[in-house]
């Protein structure tokens, strides 16, 4: 294995962390399995990253490390983009530079695919694309596995007649992981650049932030939300309307400021969606607001394996030529379900 392996990788940037919600350079830690607080303040060199966290290591092939290359490239930038966010919540609307717009919505989209949950269920969104490529007719997805023309129809014969396709083995999980970022990275911000409308608001209370940064989640009905806490006292909230989209090209960032009551609930959702741990300026009684925010109605699903989660980076991965198999339809849902548990 050639490269360096096993390095702390971090799944929201450290600077973005240190410079916005830490005091002298560190945080608040709560450790959401242990129910406690961390007993001194935390270096965001070791919060919300994980050794080899978007790392891919392949059996005879140097390490992978364009994923952590590519939010690196875009955390670069992060200095340009936070001035501008802040001075747009103080008015109602604020045009943002091009590239500036870019930076942010680039960021969202890694954000919310290097995202553990995004990670944990990614071999199911995988497997779900694959069989709905097949019901479809494309074939493309078994001419990247290497299939043969033979056994395309094969498949797609099987497909056809009632078996599902999912993948096999115990090593197929970053890979899984990094298939979808590569191919989900760019039209995720395609969304947010053209599909989703942007507003930053100013917090009467603070704000922490969760290993889970881009929170998303429904606002209603007719309305999807993404939440992302900027500062201890500012959010930033994308919405983006349900069903037929209009695209935009307007690189405009909208202010505003929360309601107590608006504020309160943010903050309950933000540290429900947390999974291992929330991070802020000052301590909070996070225990007691994730159980408020249950009372409330707020939900989140699962990871069934959290564990395998912050492990998959550091497994190595051995190409077979064929990473599918066919399965009844009923095993083919016990495989989805495999990853992510309904909220409790």
């Amino acid at each position: 294995m050639q490269g360096t392996a096993d390095r702390n990788e971090h799944f929201i940037s450290e600077s973005f962390v240190k410079n916005r919600f830490g005091i002298n350079g560190f945080v608040q830690l709560f450790h959401v399995e242990w129910n406690k607080w961390k007993p001194k303040a935390a270096s965001p060199q070791f919060v919300f990253s994980q050794r080899g966290y978007t790392q891919f290591l392949a059996e005879g092939e140097p390490v992978d490390h364009t994923l952590e290359e590519s939010f690196g490239k875009v955390e670069s930038k992060l200095h340009d983009v936070f001035p501008v966010l802040d001075n747009a919540a103080e008015s109602e609307t604020t045009m943002v530079p091009e590239p500036i717009y870019d930076t942010l919505c680039w960021y969202c989209a890694h954000l919310w695919h290097l995202s553990p949950f995004a990670k944990a269920k990614a071999p199911a969104n995988f497997v779900m694309q694959l069989n709905m490529d097949l019901k479809h007719g494309n074939l493309r997805p078994l001419q990247e596995f290497g299939v043969t023309a033979w056994d395309t129809c094969q498949i797609l014969a099987m497909h056809m007649n009632g078996h599902r396709f999912i993948l096999y083995g115990d090593d197929f999980h970053q890979w899984a992981f990094r298939v979808q970022c590569v191919k989900g990275i760019a039209d995720r911000f395609m969304m947010f650049k053209h599909n989703v409308k942007w507003t930053v608001y100013n917090s009467p209370i603070e704000l922490p932030i969760s290993d889970v940064a881009l929170i998303d989640m429904p606002e209603s009905k007719e309305v999807h939300s993404f939440i992302l806490p900027i500062s201890p006292n500012k959010v930033l909230i994308g919405r983006i309307l349900n069903g037929k989209q209009t695209p935009h090209n307007e690189t405009i960032i909208y202010g505003g400021t929360l309601t107590r009551e608006e504020a309160e609930k943010t903050v309950e959702i933000i540290c429900l969606s947390a999974f291992k741990s929330v991070a802020c300026r000052n301590k909070m009684d996070v225990a007691g607001i994730r159980k408020r925010a249950k009372e409330n109605g707020v939900k989140f699903a699962r990871i069934k394996d959290l564990k395998a989660v912050w492990e998959a980076g550091t497994k190595v991965f051995r190409f077979k030529k064929y990473l599918i198999t066919p399965v009844s339809k009923e095993k083919y849902i016990e495989f989805i379900h495999s990853f992510i548990l309904p909220p409790e």
